[in-house]
């Protein structure tokens, strides 16, 4: 059972990493690029990657769901009522703050909740490193040195 729910948390994060490759593909091809659009470029990257997370979040609780039907696996303990939003707040949590969450994992399941806080750190990174590059990009076009970039303090 271990081993199988290892198996699994690892293809999620396999799972979420292509699809994160894909969207970030998506959102790179459709931000604006040329001339003083640097600020357009800034909201519309934030604004895909904020789309692609809560898809990334939701589907991570379709795949909890699917899980937690397996008695064998486990469950989801503490403040957590078997609701929808239950599910996509421990994922969201799990995806965003490594797990700090008032609903518990136990049993096996908890392989797969450590997988999607690794995933969600991975991907996570990976967005803000995308936003910094479209953000200095954006500060460069609007003629600001380095020093006077928007968030410098003198």
């Amino acid at each position: 059972m271990t081993f199988a729910l290892f198996a699994i948390g690892l293809l999620l994060v396999v799972v979420m990493g292509a699809v994160h490759h894909v969207g970030v593909l998506t959102i790179i091809r459709i931000t604006p690029h040329a001339g003083g659009r640097g600020h357009a470029a800034v909201l519309v990257t934030f604004t895909g990657l904020l789309l692609l997370h809560s898809l990334e979040i939701v589907a991570a609780a379709l795949a909890l769901a699917g899980l937690l039907r397996i008695d064998a696996f486990g469950a989801l303990a503490g403040d957590y009522s078997g609701t929808w939003e239950g599910l996509i707040y421990f994922s969201g949590m799990s995806f965003v703050t490594l797990g700090y969450t008032d609903i518990k994992a136990e049993g096996p399941i908890r392989l797969v909740a450590m997988f999607l806080s690794l995933g969600g750190f991975m991907v996570l990174t990976w967005s803000a490193t995308l936003l910094y590059s479209v953000c200095g990009k954006a500060w460069q076009q609007g003629g600001y040195s380095s020093d006077e970039a928007p968030g410098r303090n003198s």
